[in-house]
């Protein structure tokens, strides 16, 4: 997809475009938001209100970067907000654990589909479970994480560990590989 040719035509107002736009990025989208909401309506519901967001603001886009993450990020944003309005962030306390790598996640992503995955996903508590998107499949550092839901870096990293701990206790359950320490 040309992304400045579409730019162009949509701050032109064309329709059509924003359409191929909305049409090629929607179903991604709704993945995202749900991983986040845990609620196919609420998911629809982020996606829409982001590409308004992304139809009122294309104007302010200034090339820089890469567009799918600027709307990626509006996306992100949207289910955050939803989450301070709606579910309230509940973060554990206590003390920050460090983070040990474990090659064994490999082993149960190949043995899961990604609906599992979500579904194990889905069981963690709020402040586990956006953290871990947050970092595992958006990529934010811990200082961006902290930013974005007001919590200290280390609290960030403290929640991942957590939510890593409880996917694990998770997947022994399921008997998905017992090499998890």
């Amino acid at each position: 997809m040309d992304f400045i040719q579409i730019i162009s035509e949509i701050r032109e107002g064309n329709e059509r475009s924003f359409k191929l736009l909305y049409e090629t990025y929607a179903p991604q989208f709704k993945g995202i938001a749900y991983r986040y909401t845990s609620d196919a309506n609420v998911a629809n519901d982020m996606v829409q209100e982001s590409f308004i967001k992304i139809y009122k603001s294309i104007k302010t886009y200034k090339g820089d970067g890469n567009f799918e993450g600027w709307m990626k990020r509006i996306l992100v944003n949207n289910c955050l907000n939803y989450i301070k309005r709606e579910q309230k962030y509940v973060f554990e306390i206590g003390d920050a654990l460090i983070e040990r790598p474990s090659s064994s996640w490999d082993e149960a992503i190949d043995v899961l589909s990604f609906d599992e995955i979500i579904l194990l996903i889905d069981k963690l508590p709020v402040g586990y479970k956006t953290v871990f998107n947050l970092s595992v499949f958006e990529g934010y550092a811990h200082k961006e994480i902290g930013e974005l839901l007001g919590i200290s870096e280390s609290a960030s990293r403290s929640q991942l560990t957590k939510a890593k701990s409880k996917l694990k206790v998770e997947l022994k359950k399921l008997n998905i590989f017992s090499s998890i320490a």
